[in-house]
């Protein structure tokens, strides 16, 4: 299980360095949270029945809101994440308990080791779906929380159409 956690935490160390460079937008500096804009990220999420439509944003990505243990978090849907990776600050926020000194090197990043601890999220909720006992992962100097494959399969199917990200909920 260890061994899965850490190339999980590889995975998404990996993509968000690769998002750094791809990204039309300056990259982050390693280590650093995003930097603020003139407004902060909005996510546009369109909640229709069965369906969950995110507008692309202007850098590029998709963001939405959830309810981490009923704590609003605004999260980065990662299509290309093995799990869900929260920031400290949003672990703290959700009632989860971080001890900075049980964050271990769990990944491997350009800039070097990545540290973070495993987690059990007691609920999330996305639009009408709420789903327990989530496993996650919260990760030091994460500059934003990742929504990633191990909730959005569990939610439906997922489709790019353009700039639109389609999550068509399952019944």
């Amino acid at each position: 299980m260890k061994g899965f956690v850490a190339l999980a935490l590889f995975l998404v160390a990996a993509l968000l360095l690769a998002g750094q460079f791809l990204a039309p937008e300056k990259p982050l500096a390693s280590g650093t949270a995003p930097m603020a804009s003139a407004s902060p990220v909005q996510p546009a999420a369109h909640f229709a029945g069965d369906e969950i439509v995110l507008q692309r944003d202007r850098t590029g990505q998709f963001h939405m809101d959830a309810a981490v243990n009923g704590n609003r978090t605004t999260f980065l849907v990662d299509t290309g994440a093995d799990t869900v990776a929260l920031t400290v600050a949003d672990a703290e926020a959700a009632g989860l308990s971080v001890n900075p000194d049980a964050l271990v090197p769990i990944l491997q990043t350009a800039s070097g080791q990545g540290y973070g601890t495993v987690v059990t999220l007691d609920r999330l909720e996305i639009g009408d779906t709420e789903l327990h006992n989530i496993g996650a992962v919260v990760v030091r100097d994460l500059g934003v929380s990742l929504l990633g494959q191990s909730v959005l399969a569990r939610m439906g199917r997922v489709e790019l159409k353009g700039d639109r990200m389609v999550i068509e909920q399952k019944p």
